[in-house]
């Protein structure tokens, strides 16, 4: 009976001790991979624009014309170069008014609101 007892302790140290050990497959809060970008962006004009996380079903709002589209794609680091980003797609539609603050990105629901960020943020 001793001898059951030792066992059984033994086994649930050992499930104890499995428990503590990290899991780096948990997805981050993001849902992205750790070591990636988490937030879309794109730049243009040399200035990085951030998702608002307002939601991609906006309506284009008036005064934004279509300038371009992003070109390339790498959710590793942040854009370096105009008409790239991360998190985004090869080929969606960027629009700007004379509001620099802010960009609009196509999405196949409407719009989505990305927003310039300053150096101090």
């Amino acid at each position: 009976m001793k001898k059951r007892i030792e066992i059984l302790l033994i086994m649930l140290c050992l499930l104890g001790l499995s428990g503590c050990n990290p899991n780096h497959d948990e997805p981050t809060p993001t849902g992205y991979p750790s070591g990636e970008v988490q937030r879309p962006q794109i730049m243009y004009n040399g200035v990085i624009y951030f998702y608002t996380a307002d939601g991609f079903d906006h309506p284009l709002p008036d005064g934004y014309e279509q300038v371009g589209e992003v070109k390339e794609v790498d959710n590793r680091q942040e854009p370096a170069e105009d008409w790239c980003g991360s998190r985004v797609e090869v080929g969606q539609k960027i629009y700007v008014s004379n509001d620099t603050s802010t960009i609009y990105v196509e999405y196949e629901t409407g719009y989505a609101e990305f927003a310039a960020v300053s150096e101090s943020e």
